[in-house]
Formats: C-alpha cells, structure tokens, sequence
C-alpha cells in the first residue's frame, strides 16, 4: 500500500561504490523508484528510495519525463486500488516540478535507435531518450544495468549504489 505523499525521509544506503570525480548536474528518475517513495510494503526500498530523492531533490537534480507520471499513475490505480484518485492527484502534483525532460517525436526516433542497439525495452529506450535530450548524465533505476554507460549518461541503481558514491553528501 502507497503511504501517504508525506515528508520524505533519509534512509539507509546501499553499499556498492560508483567511481565518479564530479558532481552530476540532472539525475532521471525511472518510475520504478518513484514507486518505492512511497510503497510501505517495501520499507528497506522505500527508504533509499526516499533518501535518494531527499538529497539530489536538495540539489534541484530530480528531472522525470510526462512518460514517468503517466507509468507512476497507471501503476497506482492497478496494484494500490486503496489509493483514491484524490491522492494519486496529489502524488502527480508533486511530481511535477521534476518534469522537465520533454517528450518530442525525435524522443521516439532517439528511443528506436537506443531500443535497437542496447537491447532495452522501448519504455525504457524513450525514457533514456528523453534524458540524454535533457543533458542528464545519471538515470536512477532499479531495472537497467547500474553503471553501463550511454553516451554522458551512466544508469545507477539507488538500491546496490551507495549514495555518497555519486553525490557529496
């Protein structure tokens, strides 16, 4: 079950080191960690996620596509029916100042041929897509490869990557 969009809370960290010698300047957040901010049926994830987000939300680093919002919502009306309309409405108004990487039909074309040569999902290729458009150079997600490197972009997983491995805390 979703807890409600409250305060978000530092939580523990993960262990695995990402070498990096400069601080990231826009991190593309995969829906599947927006998930866990907020999933108690996860309380170890949901807390990393909330640490990750609490630190680079500080920083202004938190960059989503519309394609996030609209995965996140069609996630919570499927697997959190308890969550009313009202309070998913909530969840995407505060989102929204993160969403600032654009969805464009070049994103598409960009996510066909990320789709074609990584082998990704194409959901997965228009999001990386739309960050690599926006200059992002961190993607946070749970479910690509942590550490594989698109162009500027490395793909971190906030579960097996210790924070202060990519940000100076």
């Amino acid at each position: 079950m979703l807890s409600s969009p409250a305060p978000i809370f530092p939580g523990s960290r993960a262990n695995e080191p990402v070498a990096r010698t400069y601080m990231p300047t826009a991190c593309f957040i995969d829906t599947n960690v927006m998930l866990y901010l907020n999933d108690s049926r996860e309380p170890q994830k949901q807390a990393i996620a909330r640490h990750w987000i609490s630190a680079l939300a500080e920083r202004d680093l938190i960059v989503i596509s519309p394609q996030v919002m609209n995965e996140f919502a069609h996630n919570v009306l499927r697997k959190f029916p308890s969550v009313t309309r009202d309070e998913l409405a909530r969840f995407l108004l505060a989102m929204t100042p993160w969403c600032k990487a654009a969805m464009t039909a070049q994103t598409s074309l960009d996510a066909l041929s990320l789709h074609a040569r990584y082998r990704f999902s194409f959901f997965d290729s228009t999001m990386i897509a739309a960050a690599l458009a926006h200059g992002c150079d961190i993607f946070l997600s749970e479910d690509l490869a942590s550490g594989q490197q698109i162009g500027d972009l490395t793909i971190i997983n906030p579960f097996s990557t210790a924070i202060d491995a990519v940000l100076t805390i």
